[in-house]
């Protein structure tokens, strides 16, 4: 019995170092696997992340996918670009790579590898490209000043419940117009800064239960989105909320401008909400395949690709799948 789970813990630590000691691996499905981000390049160029340190592009808005080797298996949670070439992404054991040359090849910045249980990075911004920031769970927070060569971890205990300590993490945005960055994260937690991340200040939250993602509008409006298909939308920079109805239990992920005051937004259960009032009202769409979905992006002028726990799919419009 000592001699079995002893070559148990053998097998997990040894999986766990391939982990982050190994590149990610060719997969022949790799687009139909667990894909949980994706960034628009110019050109429609497309990068897509995911587990198993999954990098995937696009030359074609989506129609067809190629796989990057990464140096990394850990599962990849985020990714953002600065600019047409330099890109960042993040993950779990707190895995932050970046890319030179579009999402081409892709090199470890950092990780921690001492603990099993170490914390996941959640989601990353960056205001240009030597200045970023990258969020997680427990209150993880990391900053860089030199374009990710180097990143430190920030204390952000003043943000905590003093009975509950500090929550994860998820969503971070930032509003242009304003100079207002904004975090979101468990049990109903929001923030803002106006220096870009140096100082933060808690808002009043609306709702008790976890924002998976915090986003602005091109139109101005500030708005919320997470668990049981909660939405809430706010004209005065979070000073007050409207929570909107949307028919619907399932869990917001992510929300993308698709041009003027329409949005989309991505849920589990295969489910996008519509709005084309700036998100004051919402229509609920099931895909006929439920497949959960985390993030897309618009391509061309009728097309959404998007990525969630099957792989990538498109879909038109009114949330009907394109079939290849």
């Amino acid at each position: 019995m000592i001699h079995s789970l002893k070559l148990l813990l053998l097998l997990s630590l040894t999986l766990f170092s391939m982990a982050h000691a190994a590149q990610s691996i060719e997969a022949q499905k790799a687009d139909k696997s667990l894909l949980l981000d994706i960034a628009k390049l110019p050109e429609d160029k497309l990068v897509a992340v995911g587990e198993r340190g999954h990098v995937l592009l696009s030359d074609n808005q989506g129609k067809s996918w190629r796989q990057v080797i990464t140096p990394t298996r850990s599962t990849l949670t985020a990714v953002t670009f600065v600019d047409d070439k330099i890109g960042f992404a993040v993950g779990h054991q707190q895995v932050i790579i970046k890319t030179a040359d579009g999402g081409e090849t892709w090199e470890l910045q950092f990780e921690n590898s001492e603990d099993i249980y170490y914390p996941a990075l959640f989601d990353v911004w960056f205001s240009d490209a030597e200045k970023g920031i990258a969020v997680g769970a427990y209150g993880l927070y990391l900053s860089t000043n030199d374009g990710g060569e180097n990143w430190e971890f920030v204390d952000q205990e003043s943000l905590g419940d003093p009975d509950f300590g500090l929550p994860h993490f998820y969503s971070l945005d930032y509003d242009s117009k304003k100079n207002r960055l904004y975090m979101a994260g468990e049990l109903g937690f929001l923030a803002v800064s106006e220096d870009l991340g140096e100082n933060w200040e808690s808002l009043e939250s609306p709702y008790e239960g976890s924002f998976f993602n915090v986003g602005v509008t091109p139109s101005g409006s500030l708005q919320v989105m997470g668990l049981r298909g909660h939405l809430f939308r706010s004209a005065d920079d979070g000073e007050s909320w409207e929570e909107i109805e949307t028919n619907s239990i399932a869990s917001i992920n992510n929300m993308l401008s698709i041009g003027g005051s329409q949005l989309a937004y991505f849920s589990v259960d295969g489910v996008m909400l519509f709005s084309n009032d700036d998100g004051m009202s919402v229509k609920s769409v099931q895909t006929v395949d439920r497949n959960g979905l985390m993030n897309g992006v618009k391509t061309g002028i009728n097309t959404l690709v998007v990525v969630g726990a099957k792989g990538i799919d498109r879909f038109d419009m009114s949330g009907q799948k394109i079939i290849q």
